[in-house]
């Protein structure tokens, strides 16, 4: 039997690649007979369901937000799982959630924690999800839930107290605007543990502008000491995000 196109979409500007979600999707669900698709196509990356012969069924998410990857779908009960940032207007945009929702858009719901970063991984039977979940100035904690958002347990939390006693302060983050005056850019300040607020410091801007990320994090995790001992230097150290790259 031959191939036959079903659906096409093509990206006149920035192509993800490696590693990119459009590597991920298409999703087969109903036993085939459905299709789950990512697309950038509003300008925002949202998920759409399609018949098995290309017919666009509906649109399954919609909103000034961007869905960076799909964890699992569970075909029985017709629910997709996915990580998505920019959702909570109130909190950092970058910020990483996971949420469920069904195929045909109802039940939207956000599962984990609002006012951190997350990290998640999803069972086999989309029944449980663990999610490790900081900000660059706060200690990592890991914890247990199920896929309806109820809390099972704590997993670990990370013991800070060593390195507080050796001089250790977590990095600032701000936010500014960006030259047209309207667009926030969020970003992180590090600072000599022994900083004296009555002295002048030399500035770094530490960057990494490529299309796809940039060096701005925003959980507390090891690759913070780059920029760090930068800092120990006796520098001011402040990575700020761009005006645009994957997840904006």
């Amino acid at each position: 039997l031959g191939a036959k196109e079903v659906y096409m979409q093509i990206s006149r500007v920035l192509s993800n690649s490696a590693g990119m979600i459009v590597l991920i999707c298409p999703f087969l669900v109903n036993g085939g007979k459905e299709v789950i698709e990512w697309s950038e196509r509003t300008g925002w990356a949202h998920l759409y369901r399609y018949s098995e012969d290309g017919t666009l069924i509906n649109q399954i998410t919609k909103g000034d937000w961007h869905i960076s990857d799909v964890l699992g779908v569970d075909d029985a009960r017709k629910v997709i799982y996915f990580t998505a940032t920019g959702y909570n207007k109130d909190e950092n945009p970058y910020y990483l959630h996971l949420f469920s929702v069904g195929y045909d858009g109802s039940g939207l719901k956000q599962l984990d924690p609002k006012g951190f970063n997350g990290q998640f991984s999803l069972s086999d039977d989309c029944r449980y999800f663990t999610t490790t979940y900081s900000r660059v100035d706060t200690a990592p904690v890991s914890e247990l839930y199920t896929t309806q958002g109820k809390r099972v347990m704590e997993l670990k939390r990370v013991d800070m107290e060593p390195l507080f006693a050796a001089g250790y302060k977590f990095p600032e983050p701000f936010v500014v605007k960006a030259a047209d005056g309207i667009t926030d850019l969020h970003g992180v300040m590090y600072k000599p543990y022994d900083f004296d607020p009555n002295k002048k410091y030399p500035i770094i801007e530490y960057v990494y502008p490529g299309p796809q990320t940039e060096a701005v994090e925003q959980s507390w995790y090891g690759h913070l000491n780059r920029t760090d001992r930068l800092a120990q230097v006796g520098f001011i150290v402040i990575t700020v995000g761009n005006r645009e790259n994957l997840r904006t």
